[in-house]
């Protein structure tokens, strides 16, 4: 046994000193990518070519610019952003690849080299401009406040949001949010990542108006009855229209854009998507709620699937860790304790974002993997202290006992201790698992289609929002609740057998 726990102690060893190494590998790398930009211009176009695919990072949740819809079971990427996008591969004559994600990571996303572009309705702005390079602008639209319809009287225009006295929402890290700070600066403002939620919040008075272009605020009033929306005097500058992202320096890739939005203003082409995005909408539009399940299905088999590989990766990882922390080792304990430490020290939120920014930019693996990799360990840490405890809590007298019969300390454990340990460290045990499948919906952030991606992709296109709510909120109980059954007959049983 004490052979195992030393070789359980060196892999934690070489564990830790290979994430220190790739951490100061991740910096380096950010470092020089920082440092060496503007030397070398133009070698991301080269890449691109070379593997013939260019990444394209957008968030979802806009339409029309950009929606999701089911085509043969599957999620596609619909909208004018995405029209554009497929005009730009089309010219560099290479495939178009999209990469989900919430709009505040898009730019990080970039910098840490998951995505070659940014096309998700981002206006040119001189913050942006200061860390990354934007193509010529494609479109520019007018902005508008969403208002409920029953306010119109009392809002006939814009002016009355410049009080102070009404909330504005805005989408996160948007235009529309700097528009409102530079422009309204005794306005309330009200900050939220999605879209989406943004029009439940105005449509059950948290806000009195949301800020956003008319294409947009006009294809939610037009599907929302009880939504309308008024002109404002906010000035937009040509020069501040929706571009196309590119990493800092990178002039050739930048360049072989500009050729491709000057044909599209040539042709008039921003018009013909346009009216293609409102088809894809109308056609993806159901008449009952019913015919939106191959969504909430798609993601509940992702959720699962997660859900599982987290538990299982979860509770073996925290099983080596607690044993580790309870040996007499002390660099294999001191680790491990730091790992479980620094764990349960930082946000589940900040972990997903690090290893799909960090590690997977580095290393190039999908959102998926880097969700899963963040999740286990996450659990890995909470189901170590629960087994720790169990653990401990056993009498010191029980293994004592054993040993003056002749049993070993392997088969102590496994036959006397770890089998009470069990029993009482079950109920929080199977408390983790119901926890660990409700926060597997953080990784929806990175992109990855689980349930909670799901339901915001049908509030986009239905433009109803608390029905795909309600339905997942349902979904999720079933499943939780399901488990906790699950976990209720497995603790009888082993009440009943001890």
């Amino acid at each position: 046994m004490k052979r195992i726990i030393n070789k359980l102690g060196l892999v934690v060893l070489v564990v830790s000193l290979v994430f220190a190494w790739l951490s100061l590998s991740i910096s380096q790398q950010v470092q020089a990518s920082e440092t060496s930009s503007q030397a070398q211009s133009g070698n991301l176009l080269e890449d691109i070519k070379k593997r013939g695919v260019i990444r394209m990072g957008l968030s979802p949740d806009y339409p029309p610019y950009e929606f999701i819809v089911q085509e043969n079971g599957k999620n596609t990427v619909k909208g004018i952003d995405v029209s554009v996008g497929q005009k730009i591969a089309d010219d560099l004559g290479v495939k178009l690849e999209i990469v989900e994600m919430e709009f505040s990571s898009l730019l990080s996303s970039l910098e840490a080299g998951n995505i070659d572009m940014i096309i998700s309705g981002m206006s040119v702005t001189p913050e942006r401009q200061k860390s990354v390079d934007f193509s010529k602008v494609y479109e520019v639209s007018p902005q508008v406040f969403v208002i409920r319809k029953s306010d119109q009287d009392k809002f006939p225009n814009g002016d009355a949001f410049a009080s102070g006295d009404l909330v504005i929402g805005v989408q996160q890290g948007t235009m529309q949010e700097q528009l409102v700070k530079d422009q309204m600066p005794q306005a309330e403002v009200f900050v939220m990542s999605q879209v989406p939620d943004l029009i439940n919040a105005l449509s059950t008075g948290q806000i009195d108006g949301v800020l956003m272009d008319e294409t947009v605020g006009g294809a939610h009033a037009a599907e929302q009855d009880n939504l309308a929306t008024v002109l404002t005097d906010i000035d937009v500058d040509e020069n501040n229209g929706k571009a196309v992202v590119a990493p800092k320096g990178e002039s050739e890739l930048v360049a072989a854009i500009n050729q491709s939005i000057d044909e599209i203003h040539e042709n008039n082409l921003i018009d013909v998507y346009m009216e293609d995005a409102f088809a894809a909408i109308a056609d993806s539009q159901q008449t009952s709620w019913l015919d939106y399940w191959p969504y909430f299905w798609s993601g509940l088999k992702t959720t699962l699937f997660v859900s599982l590989i987290g538990i299982l990766v979860g509770t073996v990882l925290g099983s080596l860790v607690a044993i580790l922390r309870l040996a007499q080792i002390p660099v294999a304990s001191q680790l491990a304790t730091f790992m479980v430490e620094f764990i349960r020290g930082t946000p589940l939120m900040i972990q997903v974002l690090f290893m799909f920014l960090g590690v997977g930019g580095f290393f190039g693996i999908s959102a998926l993997t880097a969700g899963l990799i963040a999740i286990s360990i996450n659990s890995g840490a909470y189901v170590s202290e629960i087994i720790r405890g169990g653990l401990q809590a056993v009498d010191k007298g029980q293994t004592e006992a054993a040993r003056s019969l002749g049993l070993n300390q392997k088969t102590t454990m496994q036959k006397i201790i770890f089998p009470q340990a069990l029993r009482s460290i079950w109920p929080s045990l199977g408390n983790e698992f119901i926890t660990l499948i409700k926060e597997s919906s953080i990784i929806s952030t990175i992109g990855v289609a689980e349930l909670t991606f799901q339901t915001r992709a049908v509030t986009s296109i239905s433009y109803r929002g608390i029905i795909p709510l309600l339905i997942s909120m349902v979904l999720y109980f079933i499943l939780t609740f399901l488990l906790g059954k699950l976990l209720n007959h497995y603790e009888r049983r082993m009440n009943a057998k001890y």
